[in-house]
């Protein structure tokens, strides 16, 4: 069994910096794209010892593809509710994903790799929460809610 995430490592639960150039997002158009090559990220085996805790049972190089495309449906929504505002302003959309994983345990090599995945339901938005809940920039004219 393999449960591939990020860990706590760097402050954030399950989240870690990635090159800039391996996201595209064209919110005028509802695209957006993620490619990542050989990203090295842990494997903790089980979700269990992941979020306890526990050690990592190696290191796996993975690569990824989403995509993002085909806009059917403009969403904006604002809830400004205390204590988590929030509003989305983008597109539903479809994805595709695929994935690959290379690791080496013990000697022993592992390639793991998900079928092509795609999704009826995806968006491609912008969303602001917190401090930046209230900061209005030139995109959130007009914004409502429908």
């Amino acid at each position: 069994m393999h449960d591939f995430n990020f860990g706590e490592e760097n402050g954030l639960f399950w989240t870690a910096p990635i090159p800039t150039n391996s996201v595209h997002v064209d919110l005028d158009e509802g695209t957006a794209a993620l490619a990542l090559g050989d990203f090295d990220i842990d494997d903790y085996g089980n979700v269990v010892n992941a979020i306890s805790g526990g050690s990592e049972i190696g290191t796996a190089r993975l690569s990824l593809r989403v995509g993002w495309s085909g806009p059917t449906k403009h969403l904006s929504f604002v809830n400004d509710v205390e204590p988590t505002p929030f509003r989305v302003k983008g597109f539903q959309t479809g994805a595709t994903m695929n994935w690959s994983a290379v690791e080496t345990i013990s000697g022993v090599t592992h390639r793991l790799s998900g079928a092509t995945n795609s999704q009826d339901f995806a968006m491609v938005a912008r969303e602001k929460n917190g401090v930046f809940f209230q900061r209005e920039d030139e995109d959130d004219a007009g914004e409502g809610r429908d």
